[in-house]
């Protein structure tokens, strides 16, 4: 028997045996880092999605707050051009439908579920890859809460005002309750504030679009993704008869025109006109 070749046999099996072995390891490890690396990119991409739609999802809340408050104030704008005298002669009835409207002031809720799993969890973080996008997203969030809390803070406030002349009447001046909102300095002072609300809040929902454009740019996801992402996760609302609201949507410069433009105004200004004349 040739020992020789027998062993340089079972040196060239060991060699082929050690290289396959090496070779499948490298390829098993090397898949599996690369489909680590493909669901890494994945839920980097799911995740830059629902933080940039969720600050897209609440700018569009935060107009619709801002339509609300162009209402009130348009409402509040009529009412304290009104001179007192010719609202004490018309008493409450002919003013309770405006006054509903005054008072239905927006609260703003947004879905945190986002802002949680982002903010909580210091491995998405890591994973994103871009310290100045979570810093950027971090500041979204951070401004988010503060303008939340500021716009329920005016609705609040402005509601309290009725509540502390509406649950008690005989403290206050007038004989209807409308008059006696009208006749208080503070009442009177907290409606001049819708208008400038109004435009601060569509102030900030603009400033977040514009911060959430370069968080696009940073990530490499495009608006129009961001802006699909964020229709699809909106909620489908009902269709429900509303009423309409157009009226109040504009800024009124004057009582001429606050008079002409106002459903509420006109026929109160009839109202007015027949009382006058008895």
């Amino acid at each position: 028997m040739d020992f020789k070749n027998l062993d340089k046999h079972w040196w060239s099996e060991l060699a082929i045996a050690i290289i396959a072995t090496t070779v499948s390891i490298i390829l098993t490890f090397g898949t599996a880092s690369l489909f680590d690396r493909r669901e890494q990119k994945k839920e980097r991409r799911l995740t830059a999605l629902m933080v940039m739609s969720s600050i897209e999802s609440f700018s569009r809340g935060l107009e619709e707050a801002a339509e609300s408050f162009s209402r009130i104030d348009s409402i509040a704008a009529w009412l304290l051009q009104m001179p007192i005298e010719d609202i004490a002669l018309l008493g409450d009835e002919p003013f309770d439908a405006a006054i509903q409207e005054l008072f239905q002031t927006p609260i703003l809720r947004h879905d945190k579920t986002a802002e949680t799993i982002f903010s909580s969890n210091i491995d998405t973080w890591k994973n994103m890859g871009n310290f100045q996008f979570v810093d950027n997203v971090g500041a979204c969030f951070s401004q988010m809460n503060w303008i939340e809390d500021a716009v329920n803070e005016e609705s609040k406030t402005l509601r309290d005002h009725q509540a502390r002349i509406y649950d008690n009447p005989p403290a206050y001046p007038g004989n209807s309750l409308v008059e006696k909102l009208l006749r208080d300095v503070q009442m009177r002072q907290q409606l001049l504030n819708p208008h400038s609300v109004k435009e601060w809040m569509i102030y900030c929902a603009a400033d977040l679009r514009r911060l959430n454009r370069k968080n696009m740019q940073l990530i490499g996801i495009s608006e129009k993704e961001v802006l699909a992402f964020a229709d699809a996760r909106s909620d489908v609302a009902d269709e429900e008869d509303e009423l309409d609201y157009s009226t109040f949507q504009s800024p009124y410069a004057d009582k001429e025109s606050l008079d002409e433009n106002l459903d509420y105004a006109r026929e109160i200004n009839s109202l007015l006109q027949q009382q006058k004349k008895k």
